[in-house]
């Protein structure tokens, strides 16, 4: 025992001695051992959030095209399929009263976050509830997600404008100011870096509805350049399609198209019972649904099939990495006691048997080992909790 502690002392003075040397080598296998160990938390978490989020909605529907983009938009509001929907073709799902349907509005963004248009029915789906405020109810209306609303400092009451759909189209659809009617509280999700409105603002943001300045009642006297003979107002360029509705205007606010030809980027779809889950999605199977139909669970195993795959190349290439600078490290030690051959000679000379340098070496070599595993368990096991998101950042 005095052996054992007498080698951990020598061995810690020694490591204290050379400290920079020592650093170098505890950094080094810090790294070999943090790195698969983070990728691997990382995953695990990602992969608990999808299957969280994947069980949670029972099916999507969509225009038919690739399904995990499809699941992807609709989970997770990333980049919207190239084909959408129109709301009578979304319609269909509701014959027979077997689901109910939540349509998903994509592809605009407000403060550099996703802008969904759904109706008030989402927020109480996914158990959000505004934390101040309440829920979006008038064309106009927002609310913003936690994470949104604690980065950029918004508050209800304040306003916020959608970012330009194209810079250089001028004949475009203008940005609309939004009115932030409520917060929502934390979800630890997608939602939660979101701002959310109804449908009609959606459709409005594109381009698809406008309304008109009330000339009559206009208190800017360049948008009227005069008045004919009988009394007709002659409009100034400066008239323009609203960029925010208020009480004053919306009701001149009306869309180009007929309700039914209104795009849908995705719709959550809801069924009764697990009977009626199977029967819609045996309707679309054989097409006589005008869309695409997927059990978003399903869809997530397959996009984890893909990521399990990746992860796998990836460790693959970390071992070989390891293995690389674990070999450096050896190289590194030996060359390191060779140097030592002076002082070991002394350590012989002064009384130390023929089996207590070798102890002290290796009490050396398994102090440095100690302290780089115990720094990589413990930033291995800080990288997710730091990192919000786990499956936003495995998908990019």
């Amino acid at each position: 025992m005095n052996a054992i502690r007498h080698s951990m002392f020598l061995a810690r003075r020694h490591l204290l001695h050379h400290r920079q040397r020592s650093a170098l080598l505890i950094a080094a296998l810090f790294i070999v051992g943090f790195l698969p160990i983070g990728v691997e938390n990382l995953v695990q978490a990602g992969e608990r959030a999808l299957r969280a989020r994947g069980e949670a909605t029972p099916l999507v529907a969509g225009a038919p095209g690739a399904p995990i983009d499809l699941v992807l938009s609709a989970l997770y509001f990333r980049s919207p399929p190239d084909r959408e929907l129109r709301t009578d073709e979304i319609e269909t799902l509701v014959e027979g009263e077997l689901a109910r349907v939540l349509p998903l509005v994509l592809g605009d963004r407000v403060l550099d976050v996703p802008l969904v248009g759904s109706d008030p029915g989402y927020l109480d789906f996914r158990g959000l509830e505004c934390v101040t405020g309440r829920s979006h109810a008038a064309a106009g209306e927002c609310v913003v997600g936690a994470a949104v609303a604690a980065r950029e400092g918004v508050e209800v009451g304040d306003r916020i404008t959608t970012e330009p759909r194209e810079f250089f189209d001028l004949a475009g659809a203008y940005p609309l100011r939004m009115e932030v009617v409520g917060v929502l509280g934390e979800s630890d999700g997608p939602d939660d870096d979101a701002v959310f409105t109804g449908l009609a603002t959606a459709w409005i943001v594109r381009g698809l509805a406008h309304g008109h300045d009330d000339l009559e009642a206009a208190d800017d006297a360049e948008l009227v350049m005069g008045r004919t003979e009988d009394d007709a107002i002659i409009a100034s360029a400066k008239v323009r399609e609203f960029v925010e509705i208020t009480d004053d205007n919306r009701a001149s606010f009306h869309f180009h198209a007929p309700p039914g030809e209104l795009p849908v980027t995705a719709a959550i779809v809801i069924p009764n019972d697990a009977k009626a889950g199977t029967i819609l999605l045996g309707r679309a199977d054989v097409g006589r649904l005008p869309l695409q139909l997927v059990d978003a669970a399903t869809i997530v195993d397959r996009l984890l099939v893909e990521v399990f795959r990746v992860r796998r190349i990836l460790m693959g290439v970390l071992a070989v990495v390891g293995f690389a600078t674990l070999l450096l490290v050896g190289v590194v030690v030996a060359l390191s006691i060779r140097m030592r051959s002076l002082e070991i000679e002394t350590m012989h000379l002064i009384g130390c048997g023929p089996g207590r340098v070798p102890l002290i070496l290796v009490t050396e070599v398994l102090l440095v080992l100690a302290i780089a595993a115990m720094l990589a368990f413990i930033a291995g096991g800080l990288v997710v909790p730091m990192l919000s998101g786990a499956e936003r950042l495995i998908l990019g």
